[in-house]
This record gives structure tokens, sequence and C-alpha cells, in this order.
């Protein structure tokens, strides 16, 4: 008579190995799933930023070629995009382009933190930043340091030389830097703004590169200086952001090619030593001048 043989229980041995296979199989899969995650979330994000640059396009074209200023103080305000019952935010370069985006959603990453519930720092705090200081013109009245008196004035759309090469907007980060509404939301400084002529946001280092004292930085005020030594541009895509640029057109960068034309691509100098220095190749300033800065 035959008896049947029966396969007793796993050995300790053998259940650590299927163990030790499932960990390693983990730790190959987990990294290359969250990658795909953000690929996604970049994606949605470029596609935010293409309407941003349509929009601002269509904006242009109702408003004599003149790209939107970063915010007017005109009197009254306009009504809360968010919530018509919540406080009237200033004219934010945001506010002004909104008519012909009609989706507040469109400013926000999502890779980014979620918007702020309070409808009028929303306003304010979104994910994306301007070129304000050479799109527009920063002109400070009395006070640098008021936002009352200060004002800006517009930049044509035929005044830049090379539309498709310089910057509107970028990823920014606004929501780790600032915890209320400010109109430094929305905004993000390029590398050479402690050497430039034209006037910047900033309380002493303003600019790319170590040990900055900007808004964006710890050490100026900001409530994570994450992007502190980009002055505002967030490189929250595998070290790259989203740019559209002022033709309207927007792709990803690395962090690099964003300082294209300075002599600090590596971020290894400090923001009052970044220079531009080709300014054929330099991505920020539409005004091309003959030669490097001082």
């Amino acid at each position: 008579m035959s008896q049947k043989r029966t396969r007793g229980a796993f050995t300790l041995i053998e259940l650590l190995v299927v163990i030790a296979i499932i960990a390693i199989l983990a730790a190959i899969l987990f990294p290359v799933f969250a990658q795909a995650r953000e690929k996604a979330r970049a994606t949605a994000c470029l596609s935010n930023m293409k309407q941003i640059g349509l929009g601002m396009m269509m904006y242009a074209q109702d408003y004599d070629e003149t790209y939107p200023l970063h915010f007017t103080n005109q009197s009254p305000r306009p009504v809360n995009p968010i919530n018509a019952a919540a406080a009237a935010p200033r004219m934010m370069w945001t506010v002004a382009i909104y008519p012909y985006l009609k989706n507040w959603g469109i400013y926000s990453c999502p890779s980014d933190k979620p918007q702020s519930t309070d409808a009028f720092t929303a306003c304010y705090l979104v994910s994306y930043g301007y070129n304000y200081g050479y799109l527009s013109t920063l002109n400070p009245s009395g006070d640098p340091g008021n936002a009352a008196l200060q004002y800006f004035s517009g930049v044509s759309v035929a005044s830049i030389g090379r539309p498709a090469d310089i910057v509107a907007v970028t990823d920014s980060g606004a929501r780790d830097a600032f915890g209320a509404a400010t109109v430094l939301g929305g905004t993000v400084n390029p590398p050479d703004a402690y050497p430039s002529q034209k006037y910047f946001y900033g309380p002493s280092g303003v600019g790319w590169g170590i040990g900055c004292v900007s808004y964006y930085s710890t050490a100026g005020g900001a409530v994570n200086g994450k992007w502190g030594n980009t002055d505002g541009f967030a490189f929250r895509h595998n070290e790259g952001g989203n740019v559209t640029f002022a033709d309207g057109h927007a792709k990803f960068q690395k962090v690099g090619y964003m300082a294209s034309g300075t002599n600090n691509v590596n971020l290894a100098l400090n923001c009052t030593a970044t220079r531009v220095t080709d300014y054929s190749k330099y991505l920020w300033d539409p005004r091309f001048e003959s030669g490097p800065q001082q």
C-alpha cells in the first residue's frame, strides 16, 4: 500500500529568501513607480504652463501688445476670482489673465503644496512665478518696500528680440516660502538680479547662488528656504522645472540651463558674484546688453 507524502511548512531559510527577494524587487520598483507618478504630475504642470502662455498672448493682443504688469494698485480692486464674496486682491498678473483661462486651478502645480483654503491668500500664493522685473518694470515711488507706493510699467511684445528664448513664467516656490498673502507670491527673480540695473524684490541679496538673503531663503524670512539658491525658481520635477517663454510656448528645463549665459551655472558662487557673461545665451533679460556685467 503506497503512502501519500505531504510537504511540511516552509523552513525559516526559505521564508527569509522569499522576503529578501520581495525587498529587492520593492527597492527596484518603488523608485520607478515614484518617478512615473512625478512624470505624470510634471506633464500636467506643463499643460498648465502652456495654457498660461496662451492666456498671456491673448492678454497682450487685447492690451496694446504689452505683457501683463506684475500687479497694479487700481481702485476698486477686482472681484476675487476664486470666491466673489471673499476679500478682493490686487490686480496681480494672474488675475489679469484669468479671464482668458477661466480656471484658477491652472495656477496649481500637482507637485506643489495644495492651494490655500483662504480665497484671498490663494489669489497671491500660486505655483508659478512671473519674470516680473524684465517683462514689466518695477518703479518704486517713495518707500520702495511699500507695495502701495510701487507701480509697474509695461513691456511691449515687439521689444523682445528673441521671445522664444526669454523666460516669462516658471515653476515657483511661493507656497513653500510664504505663509500669508503677499505680492511676492507669483514671482521669480532672475540669476542676475543683484547686479542688474532694474529693480527686484529682495531684502539684501537677490539672484541665484549660495548664501543669499533673498525673500525665498530662510535668512530672508521664508517659511521654507528650499528655493533660496534659485530665488524662487522651483526645480521640483526631477531637478528641473517647467517654463513658459515670452512667445507663449512652454517646456521643461534643468536648473543649470536656466542659468545659461552666466558665470554661475552650477550655483557655486554667491548671488552677489553672479554675472551675465553672454547675453546671446541668457534667458531672462530681453535687453541683450552689449557686454558682460561688471
